[in-house]
């Protein structure tokens, strides 16, 4: 009589399980989309506010010889993220001003991202609002948009960005010369690409004619808009006024890429101004990248008080005389580590 292995036995039991018990297949026989977690990371850090003003100080520096014609405007950009599913998962509004005057509005998107399914790439519809005014401000509040309809935004299928991941950025532009507009001798095309990383977004915005490919408007292709992220933060004043009483101005927000508050001190009518810096300092190849926090008088170059701090602070201060400041990172309740705080 003929004997069977025991682990014979036990295999061919628990392949007579699984033709009965409708066991699923195995999960690498289900479809995968090869852009989901880039799709995931790319909307993270497209997210947020970034603003070019240390670009700005660069170029300004007779140290970087940079022409005149070469110099960018000041932009801030920010990109709010909403909840409107019936438009998609990635939806954002942006909303970007320029010189350091947040009603210099000149750009207004409704942005979707998806992916491109089985091809590798992610594509970035730009939506222009029929009305601008009911969209202006959404970034602050996104209530503003919240019944949009699609009829009251419109697309141009042939000015979507598409995006692939390169190592630890992102690169996306609208495909060459496909996103053409205008009549006659002025017919052009958009010349736009990007770079995202966790804290960097670099732009070209520019348009060529189609005559000649000559530029049109814009700056060439090799100096682009350099925008880093800015981080939000919640600032207060206080004077010592002369009569022995004191004055405090409280809930101050502040951007960390250049931003200001204007006060004016009550005894003396003088203007103060507050200012917050991210800096990577290009001239330092120890301990170049910092906080800078000043008060000055406005108009003047020489701070009253300065400060400066690691770039991952949380709260910084300044204290000179009669005068008083103090900053902390918006959200920030002193008990979070950094890592939570982002």
């Amino acid at each position: 009589m003929s004997r069977k292995h025991p682990l014979a036995a036990l295999s061919l039991c628990l392949i007579l399980l699984g033709s009965t018990s409708g066991a699923q297949q195995p999960a690498y026989d289900m479809p995968v989309d090869p852009n989901a977690r880039d799709l995931v990371l790319l909307t993270q850090w497209f997210a947020g506010e970034f603003d070019n003003e240390e670009q700005l100080w660069f170029q300004a520096d007779r140290r970087s010889n940079t022409e005149e014609v070469d110099r960018h405007p000041r932009l801030h950009t920010t990109h709010r993220r909403l909840d409107l599913p019936q438009f998609g998962e990635h939806v954002f509004y942006v909303e970007e001003y320029r010189d350091n005057d947040p009603q210099e509005v000149i750009r207004q998107r409704f942005v979707i991202f998806s992916s491109l399914g089985p091809s590798m790439g992610i594509r970035m519809q730009q939506g222009f609002f029929k009305d601008t005014e009911m969209a202006r401000g959404a970034q602050f509040d996104p209530e503003r948009l919240a019944g949009l309809k699609s009829d009251d935004v419109f697309f141009l299928d042939e000015c979507d960005v598409y995006w692939h991941r390169f190592a630890d950025q992102f690169e996306g532009e609208i495909r060459p010369k496909s996103c053409v507009f205008g009549e006659g001798k002025l017919r052009r095309y958009s010349v736009h690409k990007m770079w995202l990383s966790q804290d960097k977004y670099w732009r070209i915005d520019a348009t060529r004619l189609v005559a000649d490919d000559s530029l049109h408007v814009g700056l060439a292709e090799d100096n682009p808009t350099q925008l880093r992220r800015a981080h939000a933060f919640r600032c207060a004043v206080s004077f010592r006024l002369a009569d022995g009483t004191s004055q405090k101005v409280e809930n101050l927000k502040l951007h960390s890429q250049g931003g200001e508050a204007s006060i004016d001190r009550k005894d003396d009518g003088e203007k103060y101004i507050l200012r917050l810096r991210d800096k990577e300092y290009p001239y330092y190849d120890a301990r170049p990248d910092f906080l800078f926090l000043s008060i000055r008088k406005a108009g003047e170059r020489r701070s009253v008080a300065y400060t400066v701090a690691d770039p991952d602070a949380r709260r910084l201060g300044v204290s000179a005389g009669d005068t008083l400041a103090d900053c902390y990172r918006d959200g920030y309740n002193f008990q979070q580590s950094i890592d939570e705080l982002e």
